[in-house]
């Protein structure tokens, strides 16, 4: 089995949660066997080995601004993963959401981790909360399994 995750900065790069938790979750699977392709945030790397701990990683640039480097690493991230050897696609991050629609094309078994309720964060306002919202729920009808630890989601 092949595994490509999309959403996060890359590996190894611990930042924050999203990170610890994919750093943690892909080396375990590795060491079960499982082969595990890591899409990276191409600016946010000097060196860009294509293989740590066992981890395949694919850089992939990106609009380099806080505001839309996330969305577009994600978005050309699922576009290759969607169309790579990967069996099964999992993605990190509701405001991902809208790029299921991509997995669903192309056929590959997808999963989203959504962590919360992103939109009620005091630090998305705006327009930033409703397209978390709106995100959100494009992720239950596009992806094929949701994975949340949060009980209100």
């Amino acid at each position: 089995m092949h595994v490509g995750i999309v959403g996060k900065r890359g590996y190894p790069y611990v930042y924050g949660g999203y990170e610890t938790f994919v750093t943690e979750m892909g080396e375990r699977l590795v060491q079960r066997g499982i082969a595990i392709t890591v899409y990276c945030h191409a600016p946010l790397f000097e060196e860009k080995p294509k293989k740590v701990n066992g981890i395949n990683l694919v850089y992939i640039p990106c609009v380099d601004t806080k505001s839309l480097s996330q969305l577009t690493n994600s978005l050309l991230s699922i576009i290759h993963v969607s169309f790579s050897k990967v069996d099964v696609v999992f993605v990190i991050n509701s405001a991902n959401g809208p790029f299921g629609i991509l997995t669903k094309i192309s056929g590959k078994p997808s999963a989203i981790n959504l962590i919360g309720l992103e939109w009620l964060r005091p630090k998305w306002k705006g327009l930033g909360a409703r397209y978390y919202l709106f995100a959100s729920r494009l992720s239950t009808k596009l992806f094929d399994q949701l994975i949340t630890d949060s009980d209100e989601m």
